[in-house]
Order: C-alpha cells, then sequence, then structure tokens
C-alpha cells in the first residue's frame, strides 16, 4: 500500500506550464519519492498529479510548497492540509524506452502516451527522451496516423456546419506572408477559411506576428467563431486556444531542444489542420540549403506522408515545392512583411510573393473544384489585381478589432541604417539564413518594427555604392550590432565570371 503523508499549503509565486509541487527532502523520503518523481495529491473535493522539485532549504518540514497555478487548479491556498503519496511509474514510460530502442509503437501505446501528457503524468525529461528518440528513429506512416489521432480526440474539433472548410500550411523557414494574401483571396470568392497561425521561433516574423501588427490576433474559439460568421475567414494566434493541448505540450520540448521530428511534424500539423475544421488543404514545402527540408527528395517523402496521413483525416491535400533559396518578397520582420502583404494587395507591385500567393491560391481553388486544373493561378491573380483581395482584408482587419485600412499606417522603426554594395556584379544568392539573423539582431520578432528590407533582387547588376537593403530597428545598439553583423558574414553571393585559374 502507497504511503500517504499529510502537509499544509504553501502557495508559491511561480508559475509553471505543467503541474510542479516543492517537498523538504525529509518529507520525501518519507513516502520514498525524490526528484522528479510523480506525487498525487489529494483534498476532500479535488485530486491531481504533480512533479516533484525537493529542496533542503525552499520549503520547511510539514509543508508541501505549490506553484500558484497549480494551486489554482486543484482550489487550494495557504495552510489548507491535503494528503500526497508517490506514484510508482506509469506504462508510458516503458513506451519511450521501447521507442529510444528503435520500436514501433502500437495504437494502444500511442493514445495511452498522449493520455498521460494530457494528464501531467510524464515527466519533461522523459516527454524529452520521447521527442527526441523520434529524431534519431523516426516514426512511420501508422506510428505518425496513430498520433495524429490521438492529438485530435485529445483536444476540440471545431464544426462551423459549413460543406467545405479550406486552409493552407507551410512547413517554414522562409520569409514572406503568403496566408496575409492569400486567406483573403480565398474568402473573397465566398470560401470559409479560419486560418490559424503560429508566432515565429526561429525566423524574423511569423504569420500570427505580422497579422498583429494589422489586428489583434488573440481569440477564444467562440470570438472566432463569430468573426468567420463576419466575414468567412480569420488569421488568428493558434496559442490563445487550445484545439490540440498535448501537441502545443510537446511543440515546447521541440522548442527547448530545437528539434522537430519529421513524424511528430506530421501529426502536429495534420491534427491541427482537423481539429480546426479543414476540408481541403494546400501544403506549403519550402525546399533550399537553409531551410527545414533541404532536397527535393526529402520533400517528396515528407509531401507523400503528409498526403497520406491527410486522406486517412477525410482532408483533401495538396503539397507544393517551392523555392527556399531566393527570399519570398522583400521584407524580413512582423511590420515590415505585413506591410509588403498590404501593398500587394493594393495593387503596387507584383512580385514573387505575390506570384507565389496566387500560386499557392490558385491551387487549392482547383483543388475544391472552382476552377479546372491550370485555371486557378489566373482566378486568384485576378481576384487580387481587381482590388477585392484587398477589400476582403480590410473587412477581416475590421472584424478582428484592428484600424489599419493601408500599408501608409505601418510605421517605420525609430532607426533606420542604409547598406551600399561594396562591390559590383549581379546578385546570384541572398542569405536567407543571415538576412533572418540580422532581423532578429536588430530586435525581430519582439520589437514588431524591427527588421530588414531588401532593395535589390536576385538577377540584379548593382554597382559600388548602390543601396542594398534597410536594416531597421527601435533600439540604436542592436541597429549597430545588426550592422555590425552584415559587414562580417556575406548576406549577397555575386556571380563570378571566373570558372578556373590554372597555373
Amino acid at each position: 500500500m502507497t504511503q500517504e503523508i499529510k502537509l499544509k499549503i504553501k502557495v508559491l509565486d511561480i508559475t509553471a506550464d505543467v503541474p510542479v509541487c516543492v517537498l523538504q527532502e525529509k518529507d520525501a523520503r518519507k513516502i520514498d519519492a525524490t526528484h522528479l518523481s510523480r506525487i498525487e495529491i489529494s483534498t476532500d473535493k479535488e485530486k491531481g498529479t504533480c512533479i516533484l522539485n525537493t529542496s533542503i532549504t525552499f520549503v520547511e518540514e510539514g509543508a508541501l510548497g505549490i506553484f500558484k497555478n497549480t494551486a489554482a487548479d486543484l482550489k487550494l491556498k495557504d495552510g489548507d492540509v491535503v494528503s500526497i503519496s508517490f506514484l510508482p511509474s506509469i506504462k508510458s514510460v516503458s513506451y519511450i524506452q521501447k521507442k529510444i530502442k528503435n520500436k514501433s509503437l502500437s495504437k494502444d501505446e500511442i493514445y495511452e502516451m498522449v493520455k498521460d501528457i494530457e494528464g501531467n503524468k510524464i515527466t519533461e525529461v522523459e516527454l524529452s527522451a520521447f521527442v527526441t528518440s523520434c529524431y534519431l528513429n523516426g516514426l512511420n506512416l501508422e506510428e505518425s496516423t496513430y498520433l495524429c489521432n490521438a492529438l485530435i480526440d485529445a483536444g476540440e474539433t471545431l464544426n462551423y456546419g459549413k460543406k467545405e472548410i479550406l486552409d493552407k500550411h507551410s512547413i517554414g523557414g522562409i520569409n514572406g506572408r503568403v496566408s496575409l494574401i492569400l486567406t483573403p483571396i480565398i474568402s473573397s470568392l465566398g470560401y470559409f477559411m479560419p486560418k490559424t497561425a503560429s508566432r515565429s521561433i526561429s525566423s524574423a516574423a511569423g504569420t500570427a506576428d505580422c497579422m498583429e501588427v494589422l489586428a489583434p490576433v488573440g481569440f477564444t474559439l467562440q470570438e472566432i467563431k463569430k468573426i468567420l460568421e463576419k466575414t468567412g475567414a480569420v488569421i488568428a494566434w493558434e496559442g490563445k486556444f487550445d484545439l490540440c493541448p498535448v501537441d502545443n505540450t510537446i511543440i515546447k520540448i521541440e522548442h527547448a531542444l530545437s528539434i522537430n521530428p519529421e513524424g511528430i511534424m506530421i501529426a502536429s500539423i495534420l491534427s491541427k489542420k482537423r481539429s480546426a475544421g479543414a476540408t481541403h488543404l494546400v501544403i506549403d514545402i519550402p525546399v533550399g540549403s537553409k531551410m527545414k527540408v533541404k532536397d527535393k527528395e526529402s520533400a517528396e517523402r515528407l509531401a507523400k506522408k503528409l498526403i497520406s496521413v491527410s486522406k486517412s483525416l477525410g482532408i483533401k491535400s495538396i503539397a507544393l515545392l517551392t523555392d527556399g533559396e531566393e527570399p519570398c518578397g522583400r521584407a524580413f520582420g512582423s511590420a515590415l512583411e505585413a506591410r509588403e502583404a498590404l501593398r500587394i494587395l493594393e495593387g503596387r507591385y507584383f512580385d514573387n510573393l505575390a506570384n507565389k500567393s496566387c500560386i499557392l491560391a490558385g491551387e487549392l481553388l482547383e483543388l475544391v473544384g472552382r476552377c479546372k486544373e491550370g485555371e486557378g493561378f489566373n482566378l486568384a491573380k485576378e481576384i487580387l489585381v481587381s482590388g477585392k483581395a484587398l477589400q476582403k482584408m480590410q473587412e477581416i482587419i475590421l472584424a478582428q478589432g484592428g484600424k489599419i485600412k493601408s500599408s501608409d499606417q505601418i510605421l517605420d522603426a525609430k532607426y533606420k541604417q542604409e547598406i551600399f554594395s561594396s562591390q559590383n556584379g549581379k546578385i546570384e544568392v541572398w542569405d536567407i539564413e543571415i538576412l533572418t539573423k540580422l532581423a532578429r539582431i536588430a530586435g525581430a520578432p519582439e520589437d514588431k518594427e524591427a527588421g530588414v528590407l531588401l532593395c535589390r533582387y536576385v538577377g540584379e547588376e548593382i554597382k559600388v555604392g548602390d543601396k542594398v537593403l534597410e536594416l531597421y530597428s527601435n533600439s540604436k545598439d542592436k541597429l549597430d550590432y545588426s550592422e555590425k553583423y552584415y559587414k562580417e558574414n556575406k548576406a549577397i553571393r555575386f556571380e563570378s565570371m571566373l570558372l578556373e585559374e590554372i597555373e
């Protein structure tokens, strides 16, 4: 029988993403618990599982320190008396060990793991081990499908009462906010498009960061439904609501480890799309040496897996391999990218970002049967050029509580530094990784106005003294650091006329 002891609650002014408590080491030994053990906390009305931290001095003997968000969940306050007991290892730990040994997991094992993650029964150390094992050993297609369905079942699924729900997803790594152009194109044709978006992790800006320059993006599910009823579209931050809460828990571990296992990524993408109600989906896979997907062979393999799992979920999908070697548009940074998207919607120019947006929108329109194969691009471009997409975007901004109606209303950062070429030549490559780093050093994405604006495109001839880019920041020091980084790293590679030198 598991030993129990009674302790007085001490609420600590600390929060964590998982339930955490702190126990004096002498009390921990009484229930045979150690650091990172699971313990059960019981009151007359509530019962919950916590991850244990032990300390000699942080709490005194006879007290249980509990993080304030955990205390709120369990309805506990200072001085309350609770019973605690040690919980032995759960079966999911053996499944993690199985994956570490590169063995496949069954449907029941994956579902039990997801249930334990949802119930905060798996520690961060154990979950980190699982994510790492998936990165090293991979998940097969069946495992990814099981994980995807388990994530869906552990969360909410939206139902709008519509036959066709269109959506788009990018694997990421590239600049340019296609979603800010594609969403109003699709919606202006009468289709329902609930575009949930993430914030930046390692890039200069995420779709949610850019949309937030134009309008609020944090909404509850009920608020999203109201916006959709008004406009047929929304561009909202997925972190405000938990359609797939277990997936968000796994993502936090991936961010901490800076890894994104392919099998988990497939389940993560498609579980959220299915939970959001998507019936038709276009997937953008940028391919390039500085992208998440490095080569065409890897991209084709990933695309086939995404389409296969999509089909099993009842989502009709298409994956497009797009160019990740050249910047998508001129801007890197939230405000700069948002302004470029609005300028394209306003018809000021039609660049490679506009072209890519129409390609993806066109494929989605063909997928849903709005037009014949090969005609989608022209229809998307027609909607963009006509101004209908701009009108729809202004409706979306207004419905989301925004006041920006024109790109001219988006202000620059306090400081700007122009960068000029030190040599002659034709631009062969802009290094996206260096450009992203420049923007982040300048303060992006936290500083919404910080970033990089390119003044020249790949293939252009430039001369010494020509302006090649502009750096923006609200911090003079950060701007100086960004300029220094540019001078120390080659963001531009020029075409060379010299093939070989023979002596």
